[in-house]
């Protein structure tokens, strides 16, 4: 088994989320802050998944002791940094969530839930109870994700951080955003910033990374493998859902209007 088994096994739920009839009402601006609402949650806990490995896979704790596998190492540091680290629009360091929650504030999407989730967190809540009050969209996403790294499994979980990441936003859906900055000027930069960062870095680099990332973990083990397939297809299904109650949302808006 190899990384182009799983691509076969993903194709049907990659080529329904890439076609998904969401992309078709968010040229209207009320749906796009609602896609932005909800889709937070999904860039979020995108870093639980890497800090996970990083933990897993990195030294970091004290005293200091060589990672077991240095390339590994490299390469979720190598994400860690663009991901966490990155370089904002204006030359500023920032983290891809907080250049995400700075493009909700410019557009005028609420920040009010995941804001609440992250005080709630941050005053030492679990994770079950910071998510119980979300809608059941993002609260069963989450639950999805934060079961996976309950589980601990290694190959699994960098499957689902692989194969289920930012890449599932069709260049449609770039073009979308691209028409609407037009009739919503400085309004509308932060995102296309963003979108534009998660195209340099997951084409050019943290996708690659990410996939050697499951070969060098799963090995030549057939369970490892089938076990990381199986977490690829659960991820999709995850985001599928997903992307389902946010245009369920967002049809109700264009409805009204």
């Amino acid at each position: 088994m190899t990384l182009k088994t799983i691509h076969q096994s993903i194709a049907p739920l990659r080529k329904a989320l890439l076609e998904h009839p969401l992309y078709e009402v968010l040229e209207n601006e009320n749906a796009l802050q609602i896609f932005m609402e909800f889709h937070v949650f999904a860039v979020w806990d995108f870093m639980s998944l890497l800090k996970k490995l990083q933990n897993e896979l990195c030294c970091v704790q004290v005293p200091w002791l060589p990672p077991q596998d240095l390339r590994t190492a490299r390469m979720i540091n190598e994400i860690v940094l663009g991901e966490e680290t990155d370089i904002g629009p204006n030359g500023e360091v920032v983290s891809h969530f907080e250049l995400y929650r700075s493009a909700m504030q410019e557009f005028g999407a609420s920040t009010a839930t995941i804001d609440q989730l992250l005080q709630e967190l941050q005053s030492g809540a679990s994770v079950a109870a910071a998510i119980v009050h979300l809608e059941a969209g993002p609260r069963q996403f989450l639950q999805h994700t934060f079961a996976e790294i309950q589980r601990g499994d290694l190959c699994r979980i960098a499957a689902a951080f692989t194969f289920g990441r930012e890449g599932l936003l069709p260049d449609v859906f770039t073009r979308i955003v691209q028409r609407m900055a037009l009739a919503n000027p400085n309004r509308l930069k932060i995102f296309q910033y963003y979108l534009q960062r998660h195209i340099e870095l997951d084409g050019d680099n943290h996708g690659p990374l990410a996939e050697q990332l499951v070969e060098r973990l799963c090995g030549t083990s057939l369970a490892h493998w089938a076990e990381a397939e199986l977490a690829a297809v659960e991820a999709l299904r995850a985001r599928l859902a997903l992307w389902d109650a946010i245009y369920a949302q967002c049809q109700a808006v264009v409805v009204v209007q």
